[in-house]
């Protein structure tokens, strides 16, 4: 690679951000760089639809029943250590 080229991301680069990406915590041009990715990535895209199809599936479902706070505080933690 010649240092005037961009660093492309490669897959373990989409799997670090995926949570970030599908929460729109990253910058524009990281954005651009994984939708890049995704674009010639059979494999990330299938992963990237994946955990969003999930987390979608997820916040419908816990809109429809009600769950002890406590849970809500442990899953908030797991989420925050996951992601570090």
């Amino acid at each position: 690679m010649k240092k005037t080229e961009k660093k492309k991301f490669d897959c373990k680069d989409i799997e670090k951000n995926v949570q970030a990406y599908l929460d729109g915590r990253l910058s524009e041009k990281e954005i651009l760089k994984i939708e890049d990715h995704l674009s010639y990535c059979l494999p990330c895209d299938k992963k990237v639809d994946f955990e969003k199809r999930l987390k979608k599936l997820i916040k419908l479902k816990a809109a429809e029943k009600s769950y002890p706070k406590k849970l809500e505080l442990e899953l908030k933690k797991i989420l925050r250590t996951s992601q570090n």
